[in-house]
């Protein structure tokens, strides 16, 4: 009985030894791998959040795309000479457009109404919108400059 109880016994060392040396083998595989892993773990999270930010611009104007860079250019060809703009940004369904207008002879807040004016007469930058509208208009004066801060909001549809 105890023969048997020794050999039971040499039988489970060298089961435990051959798992041992299985489980190191397994480690020196997964060390190997791992910096592979963080690197997939970073393109993945990456995707994930570019998913994200594209499904949140999708979800402005579901199903119908906007071609921003159109808009884009319909603003740079309304503007009147002595305006330009200092940000244009989306923020919750809103297009805020800031800008400034310089003249020397009171004009900038004529050229400020002529743009806003320019604006609504384009068809293709309205489409996406459902108003437009010239905000506050501050006028300040730089040595003999006079210069016209805007801003002009329009709401998506």
């Amino acid at each position: 009985m105890i023969v048997l109880l020794i050999l039971v016994h040499i039988f489970l060392l060298f089961v435990n030894i051959q798992k041992m040396a299985q489980h190191k083998g397994l480690q020196r595989q997964w060390e190997s791998i791992l910096p592979s892993k963080k690197n997939v773990d970073g393109v993945v999270n990456e995707l994930r959040i570019l998913q994200g930010k594209q499904k949140a611009t999708e979800g402005i104007v579901p199903g119908e795309k906007i071609l921003w860079s159109q808009k884009f250019n319909i603003l740079s060809d309304s503007l009147p000479r002595g305006v330009w703009l200092k940000k244009v940004s989306l923020e919750e369904g809103m297009l805020f457009i800031e800008g400034s207008a310089i003249s020397t002879e009171n004009e900038g807040m004529i050229n400020v109404h002529k743009f806003t004016s320019n604006l609504k007469g384009q068809g293709k930058f309205l489409e996406h919108f459902a108003e437009l509208e010239l905000g506050s208009i501050q006028r300040r004066r730089i040595k003999h400059m006079d210069i016209a801060d805007f801003i002009i909001t329009a709401r998506l549809k």
